[in-house]
């Protein structure tokens, strides 16, 4: 059974941060009532597939004793803005982070690949995967939040759009709040007649030592591509994965959502082709803890 949604347009945006630009903020640093150890075997695994203009997934596997705790992907290629990361989620009950990479309805000529990028690490201590489902979106836009079992923080983000045959229904949201996970999406700059809605995954596990969110902000603009990083403070390190657009108004994508070192997550993102008018910018999230 799908659970309801809020559809206020972007209101949750705002609410986040007070509308202010996050310039490196470190948010949510606890103290060590946790487990008394770190994660231990962090590692990164990342897997491109091949370069075409099909619809098509990619899977990032974790090694032998290792389970998926953040996770994240990219496009590169022919056609960025054109090309939607419409799925991006762990797969329950594997150790695998799937991304899965479609063109919009008006194609693109060349060719693209998918990346998809798996945070790695042996079972921290209380790991558990929750997922739900918003109501039918009733408008061009939605939005879903999922919560962690009680006392639990959440460590990864996985999300999808569904309802549409290709990348009508832009993923624009991933984010990581402490307790809960909020996925987004609306529809692109054509608008789409039929029903879609949100699936949502949070990657929950017990507080870790020295957790904190790290959040950094691009600039608003109408530039035509941006990026942003989120890098973990010194003696810390990536968990899990984060990025949202916000302003795009379906009119961009995000092209990239990955950790590209054990330190920093980066975030990208391009208009679609027939550009947009309006400023935007993009956030990161980093889980990082010690």
């Amino acid at each position: 059974m799908r659970e309801g949604s809020n559809r206020n347009r972007w209101s949750r945006r705002m609410a986040a941060v007070g509308g202010g630009a996050l310039s490196a903020l470190v948010l949510g640093q606890m103290a060590l009532t946790g487990p008394v150890a770190a994660v231990p075997g962090l590692s990164l695994k990342t897997t491109t597939g091949p370069s075409n203009s099909v619809a098509k997934s990619q899977n990032a596997t974790c090694p032998a004793g290792t389970k998926v705790i953040g996770g994240g992907g990219a496009i590169t290629g022919s056609g960025l803005g054109q090309v939607g990361m419409d799925i991006m989620v762990p797969l329950i009950g594997s150790d695998t982070y799937s991304v899965t990479g479609r063109e919009d309805e008006n194609g693109v000529a060349g060719n693209w690949a998918v990346t998809a990028n798996a945070v790695c690490a042996p079972l921290p201590p209380g790991l558990v995967t929750v997922s739900g489902s918003s109501a039918p979106s009733l408008g061009t836009s939605n939005w879903f939040e999922k919560s962690c079992p009680a006392g639990k923080h959440a460590i990864g983000v996985g999300g999808a759009v569904v309802g549409a045959s290709n990348s009508e229904i832009v993923l624009e949201d991933l984010r990581i709040n402490q307790n809960s996970v909020v996925v987004a999406g609306a529809e692109d700059g054509t608008g789409f007649a039929g029903t879609w809605w949100l699936d949502a995954t949070a990657i929950c596990a017990d507080p870790l030592p020295g957790e904190q969110r790290v959040i950094d902000d691009s600039t608003y603009s109408s530039t035509a591509t941006q990026s942003v990083t989120a890098t973990c403070p010194a003696g810390t390190r990536v968990h899990g994965v984060g990025g949202e657009i916000l302003g795009g108004e379906g009119q961009v994508r995000l092209t990239e959502m990955r950790a590209t070192s054990s330190t920093v997550v980066t975030v990208r993102a391009a208009e679609d082709e027939n550009g947009f008018s309006d400023t935007w910018k993009v956030r990161a999230y980093a889980v990082c803890a010690s």
